[in-house]
């Protein structure tokens, strides 16, 4: 299916500061006005698989499915999204990763990306497909006993947005650094699909620390991968 120009560059941005100003939100609305096509044509092109994470010294399932699509390839609008973030921000992001929640019980817990390591100056540039969801900002080290917001309530300084229907969403600057995000759980019966861009200036500090998430093993048996494929 051929969309044609299906993404709208002339959408207003609306700059959201967070903290004190060195991390913040850029959030475009209707930035994909025909969002339900595009949604639908993801899904079938998509390579979709439930990965399973190591956390400790098991691995525990996601409960999401991920898959990879390539920039150049189908479906168009994730092309013209790839060139319009570029030629927005004027950096080379990254491969395109997708992540379907299936329903309202697929979610993804708080975290930063600290995969790319170099935290300091980060964009990420998310279009949000499907039905609109809370989407979490938390300032790190605040309301450690809140780990996962749900439905019922967020912590009090919790910043919650509720990008969807083709909405992009690009979170810069130390972002990754200071702040954590996550998808909560959700009462719908309804999917959403997420299209992730990353980039990294590869300035500044480069994270180290060890996390549950790097394949660490608290037993002697041999050392295995952070993630794998079911």
């Amino acid at each position: 299916m051929d969309l044609g120009l299906a993404i709208d560059r002339r959408a207003p941005v609306r700059r959201i500061p967070l903290g004190d100003g060195t991390s913040w939100v850029d959030l475009v609305e209707g930035f994909v006005p025909d969002a339900g096509a595009l949604f639908a044509e993801v899904l079938a092109h998509g390579r979709w698989a439930q990965n399973e994470v190591l956390r400790y010294d098991r691995y525990v399932p996601e409960q999401r499915l991920s898959a990879g699509l390539p920039k150049s390839g189908p479906p168009l609008a994730v092309r013209q999204a790839d060139l319009h973030l570029e030629s927005a921000y004027r950096v080379r992001f990254d491969g395109v990763a997708a992540i379907h929640y299936r329903n309202g019980a697929d979610f993804q817990g708080l975290h930063s990306d600290r995969t790319m390591k170099w935290l300091d100056d980060t964009l990420i540039a998310i279009v949000v497909l499907g039905v609109r969801r809370p989407f979490v900002l938390r300032e790190r080290g605040i309301s450690a006993n809140h780990a996962d917001p749900t439905p019922a309530g967020h912590a009090p300084d919790d910043v919650v947005l509720m990008p969807g229907e083709g909405d992009l969403l690009v979170m810069g600057g130390r972002n990754q650094r200071d702040w954590l995000h996550g998808v909560p759980a959700s009462d719908t019966d309804q999917g959403r699909i997420s299209l992730t861009w990353r980039w990294t200036s590869r300035r500044g500090q480069p994270d180290t620390n060890p996390t549950y998430y790097d394949g660490r093993q608290f037993s002697d048996r041999a050392r295995q991968p952070p993630n794998r494929r079911r």
